[in-house]
């Protein structure tokens, strides 16, 4: 797996067996440096439904809709367990019945599992939630789970124009809370040459979904760069979302968005020089997405949107590492300039590569959370004594 820049916990506990622990929405790993890794399937449960209202079918690609929305709502799921739905129970009892005597439960995407659950029938694991579409989800699938768990970890460190998402974690009685950079580990290690940076022949790239608050700012872009403007993703309807948002009266965006493989994206991303960043807030807000460390690993120049309280500079140095606007109107003006300064844009993007490669690397992130939280279960352990 690389070389380790991090010393496991286990070397200072002096523990020689393997924690168990299930992680949601992580691939499986039997020895991950003593950590058995199990996740589970919670729409194996449930059939698939196509009910909703227009906006929702389509943001959802007529795929599923009315299933997550339950799941992944506190009301929602409250409602599944109030009224005893059979294939809910079915579901939480099999949960219960697997990860009763895990040594760590980390939810790191939403949580299926109802509180009352959580607390009174998983006593034994060190319970973790995740914050990662914060602050749109935060009273959504967050906060009303969070006093059932232990702890939390999260992505974005900002959460407001005025606060950073560790002081509202706090506010909201949760003292235990820890970042985790939102790393991919589909992400190829790279050794690069100057060539790496240099030799590329598409401006500008954005790979990602079709949220409607971001696509006002693509119709913008493509409109200003054109064909030196590459965008793909899983876009609902085949493609040609875009086009249907004329129905919600909403501007269109005029082109099909295809998708494109895991290598197919390193290659394109591989001849971009810039890629492009944003997120779904309009205003400074969150920071930290996935494409933010995907983008800059890829030797790539980032050009992305601002965070609240500037908390986008704790994860790369503005101008140094990144290029972070204001604006779209400020985005163009600099992508404009670093597309007609190559060296400055070079310079930018061997800084981010070596941020992103060494201070993010997946490995070495998902190792700290992992013994983080097992440090945890042993203070617990020390205070129960």
């Amino acid at each position: 797996m690389g070389y380790m820049l991090y010393q496991p916990l286990n070397i200072y506990l002096g523990e020689d067996s393997m924690r168990r622990v299930c992680f949601y929405n992580f691939q499986k790993i039997d020895d991950f440096h003593g950590y058995q890794i199990e996740s589970f399937n919670v729409q194996s449960y449930f059939p698939k439904s196509r009910h909703g209202s227009l906006s929702e079918l389509l943001s959802s690609g007529w795929n599923g809709y009315y299933d997550w929305n339950k799941l992944s709502t506190a009301s929602g799921l409250d409602m599944l367990y109030q009224k005893r739905d059979p294939a809910y129970m079915k579901f939480a009892a099999d949960f219960v019945n697997k990860f009763h005597d895990f040594d760590i439960i980390i939810m790191s995407t939403f949580c299926p599992i109802h509180p009352e659950i959580l607390y009174h029938e998983l006593k034994h694991p060190i319970k973790v939630l995740g914050f990662q579409d914060d602050p749109v989800s935060s009273y959504v699938r967050g906060i009303p789970y969070l006093w059932a768990f232990d702890a939390a970890c999260y992505i974005s460190p900002s959460y407001s124009q005025t606060e950073l998402l560790s002081e509202k974690l706090t506010q909201w009685g949760c003292q235990k809370h820890f970042w985790r950079p939102l790393v991919s580990h589909q992400l190829e290690k790279v050794d690069p040459d100057e060539a790496f940076f240099q030799n590329r022949d598409i401006d500008l790239v954005y790979v990602g979904k079709a949220y409607s608050p971001k696509i006002g700012r693509l119709i913008r872009l493509k409109k200003k760069y054109g064909d030196r403007f590459q965008i793909h993703g899983h876009w609902p309807l085949n493609g040609y979302y875009g086009f249907a948002r004329a129905l919600l009266n909403k501007p269109i965006f005029p082109y099909r968005v295809t998708p494109i493989s895991l290598n197919e994206r390193t290659k394109l991303f591989h001849r971009a020089k810039i890629g492009f960043n944003m997120h779904l807030s309009e205003m400074p807000k969150e920071t930290g997405n996935m494409r933010m460390y995907e983008t800059t690993s890829h030797g790539m120049m980032m050009v992305c949107d601002k965070a609240g309280r500037d908390a986008h500079a704790q994860i790369f140095t503005p101008d140094k590492e990144a290029v972070f606007y204001d604006s779209i109107d400020d985005a163009i003006d600099k992508i404009d300039y670093y597309l007609a300064n190559d060296m400055e844009r070079i310079r930018i993007a061997k800084a981010g590569f070596n941020r992103a490669t060494t201070e993010y690397d997946w490995e070495n992130s998902t190792l700290r959370l992992l013994d983080w939280a097992y440090s945890l279960k042993k203070l617990k352990e020390v205070d129960s004594q």
